[in-house]
């Protein structure tokens, strides 16, 4: 996977901590197929905002650091 990915090395205590979220939050045998996170809340987890890995994402410029491209008119 890091060969293949090529992935900085410097990313994979991030991408370790988001392996481990995601576990938590699929269901699993020993509590009868019920979510690790659903035992510890009592509510299904929102999962709605998960992207795959390598998905491009856009930042967000404040609204007060915008600037309008200026137009010109010939």
């Amino acid at each position: 996977m890091i060969l293949i990915g090529n992935i900085p090395d410097f990313l994979w205590p991030d991408i370790l901590l988001v392996a481990i979220y995601i576990k938590n939050r699929r269901p699993i045998r020993a509590l009868n197929g019920m979510l690790p996170y659903e035992k510890l809340k009592g509510k299904p987890p929102l999962v709605y905002y998960l992207k795959a890995l390598g998905s491009t994402v856009y930042s967000l410029i404040a609204k007060e650091d915008r600037v309008k491209s200026a137009r010109f008119a010939l």
